[in-house]
């Protein structure tokens, strides 16, 4: 959690979230600096980045609460705090501070690769990203919200004068104006995490709460297919209503949405979408989704439909500290990436593991050892037989006399495609005279192709050097090199990024 000062913080606080006017626990201080802190999540669930947390202080009476409500800044909005105490006792009152806050983050990365193989493979990729927000400016109700990045090839700046948005790519830009706690209305390009299948959306969207119940329309059009850029001619329009629920011991949210998706003006999608989270029972989370299709053509003839087109469940169940345990079931579509860094033998990986059944079942026995064990199984109709998978994970927070920790990992995969494993070993150290932080991986990859191909075999040296020791700048230096029996390849990733 980043603060602009943590002063009043102190190791073994408690901080806490907001939910309808109730506060609930959610991290306790275990690590304190100037500006940031760390802590064991008190929750059965994942704190998300953005998240709002909460403080709450006790501050003498020397101190003026002006110069408190200065310094205590989370990273979207300031904290509860205390009002000054005059007596000898622990009381304090809880006080709202100022809601305008203002962030932002710029980052620089040059990407270089380089093989012996062929030149073509030898390039230099240029990637900036802008993030900035404004929240409740100058005491408004307005605020502003934007992500962008512009990546391109050294050597080929032709296609970005051709075509400014194949390296431009928006994907928050927007202007939101709340009304009250309960009204809030959005334009420009956004998302929305109660509608998050529908990705990003140019246009308009109005919510409003009443008590427990959420209502949402949107109206506006998708991104371009190729280039991501604004494309009026993919029209669509929707609605949603959200219902959040809270119980003694959790939180349960169900979203159902409806939208109707043009292309060119004709209907090209219509279909209904279902979410649902839910912590309701201890130390358990769950969460499912699913999407219905109602609407489809055959032979030029329009029909309603109600066809199951993805589905996605996942829960998990942590009874005590030292074991977790986690399923999930994944039949949605592939994963489209505008940009990825990453490599075959990664993809084949990456699209093994994601669809189907998976258990996972985590352990620590003792204090900085962990180890994890993993299963995953799909068979999709026209598979010739099915995929499975299997893996184990073992770490070591804090390996004696080098202060580091370590990790080693296995990966099986056998599909009807391809049998292969992975074989990975990482040593981690914090060196904190530089605020700094070294890895050093090796990964040894084997895949033998079903088609008759050759066998895939690589080596993988993996080093990564990051360091916080001039703010407002980090800085990080990545390498990847690959070797296989004629073919070395490299990659080398710099990054600068500084707050805005």
């Amino acid at each position: 959690v980043e603060f602009a000062s943590t002063d009043g913080i102190t190791v073994g606080d408690t901080l806490f979230n907001k939910i309808k006017n109730k506060y609930s626990p959610v991290l306790k201080v275990k690590y304190l600096s100037k500006s940031s802190l760390s802590g064991e999540n008190l929750t059965t669930k994942n704190i998300e980045a953005g998240s709002l947390i909460f403080a709450f202080v006790i501050v003498q009476d020397s101190t003026s609460i002006a110069d408190i409500q200065n310094n205590l800044q989370t990273e979207q909005i300031a904290p509860l705090i205390a009002e000054p105490v005059t007596t000898s006792s622990n009381e304090f009152v809880k006080k709202e501070v100022s809601l305008s806050k203002t962030d932002g983050r710029y980052s620089v990365q040059s990407y270089t690769n380089f093989s012996n193989n062929e030149t073509r493979y030898d390039y230099q990729r240029w990637r900036h990203s802008l993030r900035f927000t404004s929240q409740r400016i100058a005491e408004s109700g307005f605020s502003f919200s934007s992500y962008a990045i512009f990546a391109y090839k050294a050597d080929e700046w032709n296609l970005v004068t051709d075509n400014f948005n194949k390296a431009l790519k928006v994907y928050d830009l927007n202007l939101k104006y709340e009304f009250d706690n309960t009204s809030r209305i959005w334009a420009g390009r956004f998302l929305n995490s109660k509608i998050s299948n529908i990705s990003t959306i140019d246009g308009l969207m109005v919510e409003k709460s009443f008590s427990s119940l959420t209502f949402g329309l949107v109206a506006g059009s998708r991104p371009d297919f190729s280039d991501f850029s604004f494309n009026p001619k993919l029209f669509e329009f929707g609605g949603y209503v959200s219902k959040i629920d809270t119980f003694s011991t959790g939180i349960m949210e169900n979203t159902i949405s409806v939208f109707n998706q043009n292309n060119n003006s004709k209907t090209d999608r219509r279909f209904l979408y279902f979410q649902h989270t839910n912590s309701v029972i201890k130390n358990t989370f769950l969460f499912a989704s699913a999407e219905v299709d109602l609407y489809k053509i055959i032979d030029s003839t329009e029909q309603s439909d109600f066809d199951l087109t993805g589905l996605f469940f996942s829960a998990r169940y942590a009874p005590v500290r030292e074991l977790s345990l986690s399923v999930s079931y994944d039949a949605r579509k592939n994963v489209i990436y505008y940009e990825t860094f990453k490599s075959l033998s990664q993809t084949i990986l990456e699209n093994e593991l994601r669809q189907g059944f998976r258990a996972r079942a985590n352990f620590k026995p003792i204090n900085n050892l962990f180890f994890s064990l993993q299963y995953g199984y799909r068979y999709r109709k026209g598979d010739f037989k099915a995929s499975t998978n299997y893996g184990a994970n073992l770490g070591y927070s804090m390996v004696p006399l080098i202060q580091s920790s370590a990790n080693i990992n296995f990966n099986r995969i056998l599909s009807s495609y391809v049998d292969g494993y992975v074989y990975s070993a990482n040593l981690s150290k914090s060196i904190f005279a530089l605020k700094s932080d070294l890895s050093i991986g090796f990964r040894k990859t084997i895949y033998n192709f079903a088609n008759g191909a050759s066998q895939l075999e690589e080596n993988a040296i993996l080093v990564d050097f990051s360091v916080n020791a001039f703010k407002p700048f980090s800085f990080s230096l990545s390498y990847e090199g690959v070797f296989e029996s004629t073919k070395t390849t490299g990659r080398i990733l710099f990054d600068i990024t500084t707050r805005l």
